[in-house]
C-alpha cells in the first residue's frame, strides 16, 4: 500500500489544512463516543449482546476487550502520528477492521455514528486525501437526505416529531396544549424540511456558505432539543450532533481545491475501492425503503415508521422479578393484566445508547428478557410493521413467549440469540 503523501505537499491550502484537522476530530470524537458508550463495547451481562450469527454466542468478554484495546490503541496512534503519517493509511483500515468485528459480536454496536466513522476509516485509508475529501463529503450529503427522507411521513409527525414540537415550544415559552397540538402537528414537519434544506444547499457549490450555515443552526437546535433542556437523550447522541456542527464547518466551509496531479496505478485502484464502497453506501437506504433494510445503515435518525417489538408481561410475573429487571417493567401506565417492559430504557440506563431500531434485535433483546427471567409462560410479544408512507398504519402480531424460537427461525434472516455470557451471569 502506498503511503499518504506528507503534510508540507499535501496541506498547501486552507482547504487542506482543515480536512486534515477533520480527519483528527474523526479519530478524536469516535474515542468519546466509545467512551460515552463503553458498556456496549465491554459488558454482555447486564444488557445482551447479540452476535449477527449465532455461531459467535460461544465467543468470550475477553474477546470484547482486545479489540476496545485495539481500537482505542489505533485511535490515539493516529493523534500522535497525524492524518499525514506515513502510517496512518494501515490505521484507518485497522480501525475500521475492528469496528466491524466489533458489530459482529453485538448488533447493538452498529450505532449510526460508529457505521459512519468505519466507513470513513476505510475512505481516509484508500484514497488520497482530496478524493476522500470528496467521498466524505458525499456520505455526509447522504445522511442528511436520507435522515430527512426518513421523517416525511404520517407517523413521525404523530410521534417524535409531535415530542419535537413540544419540547421546542416550551423551551421557547410557548407551551402547546394537546386541542393545540392536533392542530398544529403538522408543523412537525418542519423540523425534515428543513433539513432537507440544508441537504440541497450543501449539495450546490453556489450556495454552500449558506448550507453551512443552515446545518449548523439545525444542530444547534437539535442539541437544545434532545438536550437536558428538552427530551434529554443519551450522551451518544449529543456528542453526534456536536461532531456534525463541526464537521458541516470543515467539509463544506472551504472551496475544492484542485485534482492530485498523476496518481499511480496502485492510487488508481485503491481509489476505485473507496468508491465503490462510498457507492454502497450512498445505494443501501435504497433497501429499507423496499423493507430489505435496517434504518440505521439506511440512515433513518429519530425516525418513527420502523417496525417494533413490543414485550408485556403479567403483573403476577413481574412482582417475582429481580429488582434489577423489575425497574423496566412500567406497572402504573396501566390497569391491564399485562404490563410494558420498557426495553428502550433497559438498553439507554445500562449501556448509554439508544437500542437498535425495528423489529429484529428488539425482538432479540425481547427473548434475552424471557430467557434470563424464565418467563415464557407469562410474556406476550406484539410485533408491530412499518407504518405506511403515507398512512400511520401499522399491521400487529401477538403470540406467546413460549413461541419465541419458532418466530425467530420464521421471520429474521440475522440472529436473534443472545451471547452466552449474558444468560450465565446472575
Amino acid at each position: 500500500m502506498s503511503t499518504t503523501p506528507t503534510e508540507t505537499n499535501e496541506a498547501r491550502s486552507a482547504t487542506d489544512r482543515a480536512f486534515l484537522l477533520y480527519q483528527r476530530l474523526v479519530a478524536l470524537f469516535l474515542l468519546i463516543l466509545v467512551g460515552v458508550t463503553y458498556p456496549l463495547w465491554i459488558d454482555q451481562t447486564v444488557f445482551p449482546a447479540v452476535p449477527i450469527v449465532s455461531d459467535l454466542c460461544a465467543i468470550p468478554g475477553l474477546a470484547d476487550l482486545i479489540l476496545l484495546a485495539s481500537l482505542i490503541a489505533i485511535l490515539v496512534t493516529v493523534q500522535i502520528l497525524g492524518p499525514q503519517s506515513s502510517k496512518a493509511s494501515w490505521l484507518w483500515i485497522a480501525s475500521s477492521i475492528v469496528l466491524i468485528l466489533c458489530f459482529f459480536l453485538n448488533q447493538h454496536r452498529f450505532q449510526p455514528w460508529a457505521y459512519q466513522f468505519a466507513v470513513l476509516g476505510m475512505i481516509f485509508g484508500l484514497a488520497p486525501p482530496r478524493s476522500a475529501r470528496r467521498l466524505t463529503m458525499w456520505i455526509s450529503l447522504s445522511i442528511y437526505f436520507y435522515s430527512a427522507l426518513s421523517k416525511l411521513n404520517p407517523s413521525f409527525v404523530n410521534e417524535l416529531g409531535s415530542d419535537f414540537l413540544v419540547t421546542f415550544s416550551s423551551i421557547i415559552g410557548t407551551s402547546l396544549s394537546p386541542d393545540q397540538l392536533a392542530t398544529w402537528k403538522w408543523l412537525a414537519l418542519g423540523f425534515p424540511l428543513f433539513e432537507l434544506l440544508a441537504f440541497v444547499l450543501l449539495l450546490i457549490r453556489r450556495t454552500r456558505k449558506i448550507g453551512v450555515v443552515a446545518a449548523c443552526l439545525m444542530h444547534i437546535g437539535l442539541i437544545v432539543v434532545l438536550g437536558p433542556l428538552g427530551l434529554s437523550h443519551s450522551w451518544g447522541v449529543l456528542t453526534w450532533n456536536v461532531f456534525f456542527f463541526l464537521q458541516a464547518i470543515l467539509l463544506f466551509g472551504f472551496p475544492d481545491p484542485t485534482e492530485e496531479i498523476g496518481p499511480t496505478r496502485e492510487v488508481k485502484r485503491r481509489l476505485l475501492t473507496a468508491q465503490i464502497i462510498c457507492g454502497c453506501v450512498l445505494l443501501f437506504p435504497t433497501l429499507e425503503l423496499i423493507g430489505l433494510g435496517d434504518p440505521w445503515p439506511a440512515w433513518g435518525l429519530y425516525a418513527s415508521h420502523v417496525g417494533r417489538t413490543h414485550l408485556f408481561i403479567s403483573r403476577h410475573a413481574a412482582d417475582r422479578l429481580p429488582e434489577p429487571m423489575r425497574a423496566y417493567v412500567d406497572t402504573d401506565s396501566s390497569d391491564d393484566l399485562f404490563v410494558p417492559v420498557r426495553l428502550e430504557k433497559w438498553s439507554l440506563e445500562t449501556t448509554g445508547a439508544p437500542i437498535y431500531p425495528g423489529q429484529r434485535f428488539t425482538f432479540a433483546v425481547a427473548r434475552a428478557f424471557v430467557n434470563k427471567t424464565d418467563t415464557a409462560n407469562s410474556v406476550r410479544l406484539v410485533l408491530e410493521s412499518p407504518s405506511g408512507r403515507l398512512q400511520d398504519d401499522r399491521e400487529a402480531d401477538t403470540f406467546a413467549g413460549d413461541k419465541i424460537a419458532m418466530e425467530a427461525d420464521r421471520r429474521f434472516w440475522l440472529n436473534t440469540k443472545p451471547r452466552d455470557a449474558f444468560l450465565d451471569a446472575p
